[in-house]
């Protein structure tokens, strides 16, 4: 599928100023991962609950999961991230259909999804 890097910012859904990452947008996972060290220490996101996931290396794992909310260009919305080890940095479809976004990964970059509506 391939991945490319998207700067986005997190933060608190206390009001807080978003911190800006550049994370790489991975069409294939589900969640969006950050370091739990961010999130805890920079942003004070803890975990509320927990989840369970499988690696790319086809282990599964049962791994703290949060509320963050998240800054894509002139947007701002609300969506589940899990609490990852350092240097993880990971956008995920989730994430990207909260925003009605999709990965681009032959031109690398986040497109408008076309929305369905009934």
């Amino acid at each position: 599928m391939g991945t490319f890097k998207a700067r986005i910012g997190v933060s608190n859904g206390n009001g807080g100023v978003p911190h800006w990452v550049e994370e790489d947008v991975d069409a294939g996972s589900t969640y969006t991962v950050l370091p739990e060290s961010l999130l805890r220490e920079q942003l004070d996101i803890r975990h509320t609950g927990y989840g369970y996931f499988t690696l790319a290396d086809g282990r599964r794992a049962r791994l703290p999961t949060g509320e963050a909310k998240f800054h894509i260009e002139d947007d701002v919305a609300t969506s589940r991230v899990v609490l990852g080890r350092e240097g993880q940095y990971l956008l995920g479809a989730t994430t990207l259909q909260t925003f009605g976004l999709i990965a681009d990964t032959t031109h690398h970059r986040l497109i408008p999804a076309e929305g369905l509506t009934f």
